[in-house]
Order: C-alpha cells, then structure tokens, then sequence
C-alpha cells in the first residue's frame, strides 16, 4: 500500500497543484462514482475467505457459487459419480451438479507485484481495487485500463493512459482530470470528446487546441492564470468532503455558473 498510496500523492501532486491530506481510502466512494465494473467482495461459497470480483452483470450472476482462485483449483478435481452421470437430465442437472457448479471470478495472469485486492489481472505492479487491469502499474479503483501507469478513478478501456484521475472511454491521455471519449489529450480538465488538445479546459467535441477554454484559445498567460485557481478550488473542496461536486458528466446540467472560479 506504501507505493499505492505514494502513487495517488503524486498524482494529486501533479495535477492538483498539490497533495490531498489523507490516504486513497478516504477518496474511494468520489474515486468509484462513475467507475462501472469496480471491485467488490464475497464470501466464497464454501468457506469465509474473500473472494474480489468485477460489479458486472455477468459475474453477479455467479455469486452463489463463487470461490477463490486457490479453492477452484482443488474442487476442480471434483467430479460426480458414473452412477450420477448416467441418471442425469435436464430436470435434475442442477441437483446433481452442486458439488461441482463453482467457479471463481479471481482470474490472474503472467507476473504480479505488490497488487491487492483485484480481480482478473496481469501481469501488473501496484494495482489496487480494481478489476481487468492489464499490462499495467500503479492503478487504483478502476476498470479496464490497460498498458497504463498512475489512473486513478478511471473506466472503459482507458488504453496507453498515465497520471489521470476519473477518466473515462479513452486513449492515450496523460495528467488529465474529468476527461471523458477522448483521445491524444495533455494536461487536460473537464473535457468531452476531444483530440489533440494540450492544455485544456472546458473543452466539448473539438481537437488541435492549445491553451484553451470553453473551445477558445486564450493565450498560456491567461490559461495558466485560470487553470491554477481551477485547480485550487478542486483541492480545496476534495480536502474538505473528499468529494467534488463536478464531473464530465454533471457539469453541463449545472448551468453556466456551475463551476464558480473563485478569483484571487
């Protein structure tokens, strides 16, 4: 948890202007808000381990009959009797099948170091409670990133990523905030369906810009300006509730005064 936690100071560090007081802990339910497939946990069907699987339809459905990786691998040698096999149907498979019928969510794959309560995995570094992470380090309470360092809050195949927090259906991005269907994209906040922005802010459905704000290019000076009080009021109000009351996703219904920048 050490490096983990080190990772999420860092981020923060790099893209809030500043350290957030606290453990990542203490950011998991903001972290998890719109991050679909999170990591939860059950008790195994046959004892009171643990048992980390993805929140996803597919795998809900296998609850009652869920193990660990380590209990699959000896109730797989488990089989029913040739007396069974030759009595069974339909109609009575489910009964005769109950000894057998587990599985386990917790699929792991190539090396893995230091990563803690994930499900279906690898080969990663320092990757925690989060679930498909492949090919990547340093990845806390997300979903399917992949080759992918420092994410944080992100979801949807955030491919080829590094040091964002709660980005979502996106590729090769890097220290962006609230960035949501973009791609190519540096040093970005609160943008929707962009590519090839460096330095942006605000940004709907555009690509190519630099130093802009609401789709307007306003010059480094001004955005710099801007962007460090942005970043103040977010590390202020994530210090206070551990929470933000914006996202990508409910800015727009805020109104044009939702995000009030406070001035200096």
């Amino acid at each position: 948890m050490e490096k983990i936690e080190r990772a999420f100071r860092r981020t923060c560090e790099l893209l809030l202007d500043g350290p957030l007081p606290g453990g990542i802990d203490e950011y998991g339910q903001w972290l998890t808000k719109h991050v679909k497939g999170k990591v939860i946990w059950r008790k195994s069907a046959i004892s009171a381990r643990d048992v980390f699987l993805p929140d996803v339809d597919f795998y809900r459905r296998l609850e009652p009959n869920i193990v660990t990786l380590d209990e699959s691998l000896e109730l797989g040698k488990n089989a029913i009797s040739l007396k069974e096999v030759e009595s069974i149907s339909l109609s009575n498979a489910r009964g005769k099948l109950g000894k057998i019928k587990t599985t386990t969510p917790e699929i792991i794959y190539g090396e893995n170091i230091g990563s803690e309560e994930c499900s279906n995995y690898g080969p990663t570094q320092y990757c925690y409670r989060s679930t498909f992470c492949w090919f990547s380090k340093y990845i806390a309470y997300s979903f399917w990133p992949r080759e992918s360092e420092h994410l944080f809050g992100c979801s949807n195949v955030a491919a080829n990523c590094n040091f964002s927090i709660h980005c979502y259906s996106s590729t090769k991005l890097s220290r962006c905030f609230e960035v949501n269907d973009s791609n190519s994209c540096t040093d970005c906040y609160f943008c929707h369906n962009c590519e090839n922005l460096v330095e942006c802010m605000f940004c709907f459905n555009t690509k190519g810009k630099r130093y802009a704000i609401g789709n307007k290019e306003v010059g480094r000076e001004a955005y710099m300006r801007i962007k460090k009080l942005v970043q103040e009021q977010i590390r202020s109000e994530l210090s206070e509730s551990k929470s933000l009351k914006y996202d990508i996703y409910s800015l727009a219904i805020f109104g044009t005064n939702a995000f009030k920048i406070k001035q200096a």
